[in-house]
């Protein structure tokens, strides 16, 4: 993707001063490796998660969703551990820790980083519930690739925000996030040490026609989590309908209409909104 003039400025600026890209916390990279480790087991995994009382809760909260439910609800971080197990929940971990991404001293500039977390959520939530449905992905994956996607806007409209010409006008700004996003998001995950499948997710943002191959991936999930959470906005009327978009048609969904597809999230409403609220982005 090329961009020219302040975008091309813009990225470059970004690009060579890497301390403007939001970073994970220590206690996040020691959980994905500890976590990812085969050795570890869930005591060890338990007692370094009580390190971070946030994570802890919101652990427990994510394993006594619906989708993890059982009867008896989890009563401790290795039982939550236990019902989650240890890959999807360092997945979870680092969907837990981007959210600090999106914040910002300034009320004005804090205020449209929160519309775009609550964004990131409903996208990263519906691919949690899309890769349920297909059975062919981890639906917590499918989760942080949804909020992974705009991973970039922080730093981004940071860099908007001293370009109050840009910055204040929401049709301007939404083109500059979407010309930079997938540029600023490969750098980032990139330097985070983040797997092909991942960056391809944030490299794919909003490429409808997008089509590489036969065989559907993580970020074809991703492309139709985001058209569906796109209904009801202005922006939808300048995407294309689902059945132009190859990801649709190659998601092994059986027979699944467009409409189908919508009815199948509208049922899903009240479950989308708490896991929403759980990532901290619901209302």
């Amino acid at each position: 993707m090329r961009v020219a003039g302040i975008y091309s400025e813009i990225y470059a600026s970004l690009a060579s001063n890497k301390a403007l890209f939001p970073s994970l916390p220590e206690i996040t990279i020691r959980l994905r490796e500890t976590l990812n480790d085969p050795r570890t087991n869930l005591a060890s995994a338990a007692k370094l998660l009580k390190q971070d009382p946030g994570l802890s809760v919101f652990l427990m909260r994510m394993a006594n969703n619906v989708h993890y439910m059982t009867r008896v609800p989890a009563a401790d971080l290795e039982g939550a551990l236990r019902r989650i197990g240890l890959p999807a929940a360092s997945q979870l971990a680092t969907s837990f820790a981007i959210r600090s991404s999106f914040d910002s001293p300034s009320p004005a500039l804090r205020r449209v980083l929160l519309t775009a977390y609550r964004e990131a959520t409903r996208v990263s939530v519906i691919s949690y519930f899309l890769a349920e449905k297909v059975r062919a992905f981890p639906p917590g994956r499918a989760m942080l690739a949804g909020l992974l996607q705009d991973i970039a806007l922080p730093p981004i409209l940071q860099r908007l925000w001293e370009r109050p010409e840009i910055f204040n006008d929401p049709e301007k700004r939404g083109e500059a996030v979407d010309q930079l996003a997938p540029l600023v998001g490969v750098l980032i995950l990139k330097g985070w040490g983040f797997d092909e499948e991942l960056i391809e997710v944030v490299r794919s943002r909003k490429q409808w026609a997008r089509d590489p191959a036969k065989k559907p991936d993580l970020a074809d999930i991703v492309l139709i989590a985001r058209l569906h959470s796109l209904i009801g906005t202005p922006e939808f009327r300048n995407c294309p309908s689902f059945g132009e978009v190859p990801a649709f048609h190659k998601l092994p969904l059986g027979e699944l209409t467009p409409d189908q597809s919508l009815k199948m999230l509208e049922e899903s409403r009240e479950e989308i909104a708490e896991l929403a609220r759980i990532l901290g982005g619901g209302a």
